[in-house]
């Protein structure tokens, strides 16, 4: 009897590990249907709560692209809602989210740097982010004031470059020492303050389908349809042959003989 209750908790204690075993979100939630169920289950229940941003509030598609992404960056679901914002219609994430990901990733030794510079004047003027990495020193990009002129970042409504630079500084010194040296963890994202500066023009969202009836009505009609008359090709008759002229005199012959037999005797003239 002691036989049969070990068996039947070891064929229990398998059974229950096998079902554990058939959400795997290491292959992402798009991996199994099991995993896109559990995803998808997921995704409702987050959108029923009234603390998460506006954009997933009642938004299930939004909160399962939500979970996919904090699956790829093994990270919490609401940690993905609370950094990730749509601009423009494209998602970005906040400068704060970008280096809280890079330090908390485990990738480097230690947690990013800044070198910063200020002007003779005492205001900062440069911002460089670094860390290292197996006693290799990792930089990116040398961020400056003149650079964000150039660029017009200071021109934007609602800039904060002005007033206050140094942060502005670090935060895209961060992003871009990210999409240099960590571009998985960016996945390919701007942050929220780089989309707003680029403008509404560089990430338009184009409907293809309205691009493609627009384009229709624009132009339908306006060309004229020309049907081109069919191009008639001359047959040249090939060079006669001696066989074929005096073959023509004969029938010539002929026919001419066949119509004298068909006029009267008497309406016939005899040859001069």
């Amino acid at each position: 009897m002691a036989e049969n209750k070990n068996t039947q908790v070891a064929t229990q204690e398998n059974t229950q590990v096998s079902r554990n075993k058939v959400t795997d979100f290491s292959l992402g939630i798009f991996g199994t249907s099991d995993n896109f169920i559990m995803a998808n289950q997921m995704a409702k229940a987050l959108a029923q709560s009234t603390i998460v941003p506006k954009e997933y509030q009642g938004n299930v598609s939004n909160a399962l692209i939500a979970i996919e992404l904090a699956t790829r960056l093994k990270t919490s679901p609401l940690m993905v809602m609370q950094h990730l914002y749509v601009v423009y219609g494209r998602p970005s994430w906040s400068a704060q989210y970008v280096i809280a990901m890079i330090n908390g990733s485990g990738r480097y030794d230690m947690e990013l740097q800044f070198d910063e510079k200020n002007d003779k004047n005492g205001k900062p003027y440069s911002c460089m982010c670094w860390t290292e990495k197996d006693g290799r020193k990792v930089t990116g990009p040398t961020i400056t004031m003149d650079l964000a002129k150039d660029e017009k970042w200071l021109d934007k409504n609602g800039s904060k470059w002005q007033t206050m630079p140094q942060i502005m500084l670090r935060y895209r010194a961060a992003s871009f020492f990210g999409r240099m040296n960590c571009p998985d963890l960016m996945m390919g994202m701007y942050t929220r303050e780089e989309v707003y500066e680029m403008g509404k023009d560089e990430y338009k969202v184009y409907d293809l389908e309205a691009e493609v009836k627009h384009d229709i009505e624009s132009h339908a009609n306006q060309d004229e349809f020309v049907v081109e008359e069919p191009v008639q090709i001359e047959e040249k008759l090939a060079p006669k042959t001696v066989a074929d002229v005096t073959a023509g005199a004969k029938e010539k012959e002929t026919v001419k003989a066949d119509k004298k037999q068909e006029v009267p005797s008497f309406m016939q003239m005899e040859d001069m």
